[in-house]
């Protein structure tokens, strides 16, 4: 079975803090724990979609530093393909600092780093991987002229392409057309429309307006804890949210793409795949290690107690 899924994206070593609340601006804190971790919105999405099905190739440029080194090993070990993981000689490993609090809420700053230095020609030496794959999965935290060329060269192909449209930007709307599925979040779908998404009806409204920029399969919009909307050309579908206790809510919208991707990638019905994706992002806010602690047999778990009308 052809299950290639190709992910586009970079890769952040995140120096983790932990306090009980989030510093305010000029608010000095003393924390409770320091540890880092690897993160990146292509990094988790490729690692979640490898080890849950999905026979991935990454395109990512990483530092030829300790980090960056250890990184592509880590994915060679998983089984990811990484003939186009790139050691760049010039630029170190992205990095990133995240402030969490015991709640589990985050805030995020990011230094793209090598990531910033991925390219259209990157793209063009995937061509053949790109034809021959199921769906390509793109983020924006690299640049995004380098996305738009990809979505546009799979879409040409005749390849599913999804675009996770984070860290919210401006995207040309000429592009619409090329993308199959959209997966925004509350936030950035209404940084893509202009309307407010605070609840289903409003997210139902919010994906009408991608659907009519051109979107041209799905919109999925997660809303947290709250769950995840499908909106289709035929159709629209609210998807309860999974209560579970929240310990550290990062990593959770990259967990969600990447079991996205893995599902579609083996041909799973795009209700099917939503329902999935839930879980292993449900499995994913009850541990501190994200996306990087991601293991199918729990998921596999709450899938068939939470949805028994699917099979696995």
């Amino acid at each position: 079975m052809n299950n290639r899924v190709v992910v586009l994206g970079s890769c952040s070593v995140c120096h983790v803090f932990t306090s009980p609340e989030l510093p305010a601006r000029g608010e000095t804190l003393i924390g409770d724990d320091y540890h880092i971790v690897v993160g990146g919105k292509g990094s988790g999405q490729a690692v979640v979609a490898q080890k849950l099905g999905g026979d991935v190739f990454l395109l990512e440029r990483l530092g030829n530093d300790a980090h960056g080194r250890a990184q592509k090993q880590m994915y060679a070990d998983l089984g990811i393909h990484t003939d186009f993981v790139y050691l760049d000689e010039t630029t170190p490993t992205g990095s990133a600092g995240i402030f969490l609090d015991e709640a589990g809420q985050n805030k995020i700053v990011v230094v793209p780093g090598a990531n910033g230095q991925v390219t259209c020609s990157d793209v063009d030496c995937l061509y053949e991987t790109i034809r021959g794959a199921k769906i390509l999965g793109a983020q924006l935290e690299i640049p995004l002229e380098t996305v738009d060329h990809a979505i546009r060269v799979a879409a040409s192909l005749g390849v599913r392409t999804m675009l996770d449209p984070a860290p919210a930007a401006p995207i040309d709307e000429t592009l619409y057309p090329y993308i199959s599925i959209i997966k925004p979040n509350e936030c950035e779908a209404q940084s893509l429309t202009g309307l407010p998404v605070t609840d289903t009806e409003t997210a139902y409204a919010a994906a009408q307006v991608l659907l009519d920029k051109g979107v041209r399969e799905a919109v999925i919009i997660t809303l947290g804890e709250k769950g995840t909307v499908l909106v289709t050309h035929k159709e629209k579908r609210y998807f309860p949210g999974i209560p579970m206790k929240t310990v550290d809510t990062g990593g959770a919208g990259d967990t969600f793409a990447g079991a996205l991707l893995a599902s579609l990638a083996q041909d799973w019905s795009l209700e099917k795949s939503v329902c999935y994706a839930q879980c292993a992002s449900a499995i994913c806010v009850t541990r501190t290690s994200g996306f990087d602690a991601t293991e199918k047999e729990p998921i596999d778990a709450l899938f068939k107690k939470t949805y028994p009308q699917y099979t696995l």
